[in-house]
């Protein structure tokens, strides 16, 4: 049959030649096909980006000027947050166990995403607040320091004595 289209291929040097060119053309779109999957699976792959320790600080020192600025008497406020161990990362794993006689075998492994082998990133744990220091125009007043301590003590899950509330400098 294939003489009947192809004639001139039926000939054992022609037929050979045809043989190393489609398998070198095969071993070349084996190639060009590996190159785009890298591409594609590039966006697939890259983990979200948490905040960095300082950037978290200063969005939550912003946040408290915010909220703060909102309590009647409070007046101009600075906020200094300061936090403890920094940001935890913690990535899926799987595992196996056997059990052979009376001794258990575990092990695991990191679950791997797409072609570049990265971790897949399970979740981050923030950086705690271990204290926060709040400098305001009404810090002077006692009922001020209360409402701005309780409002603090809530936001950060902070006991009082974690908190410093004071009066803010005349001309700062």
């Amino acid at each position: 049959m294939l003489q009947r289209f192809f004639p001139d291929l039926c000939k054992k040097e022609n037929a050979l030649r045809l043989i190393v060119l489609l398998g070198l053309a095969g071993l070349a779109l084996i190639l060009l096909s590996s190159f785009g999957a890298k591409e594609k699976a590039a966006p697939e792959t890259e983990a979200p980006v948490p905040l960095a320790q300082e950037a978290y600080r200063e969005a939550l020192e912003e946040e408290l000027c915010t909220i703060l600025t909102s309590i009647e008497g409070v007046g101009r406020v600075k906020v200094l947050v300061t936090l403890g161990k920094s940001a935890e990362y913690r990535y899926a794993q799987q595992g196996d166990r056997r059990i052979s006689g009376d001794t258990v075998q575990t092990s695991s492994t990191y679950v791997t995403v797409g072609s570049s082998r990265e971790a897949l990133l399970e979740s981050v744990a923030v950086p705690s607040v271990t204290g926060v220091i709040v400098v305001c125009e009404g810090g002077g007043n006692s009922s001020v320091q209360e409402q701005v301590c309780h409002a603090v003590s809530v936001a950060c899950a902070l006991p009082y004595n974690q908190i410093c509330v004071t009066r803010l400098r005349p001309g700062d």
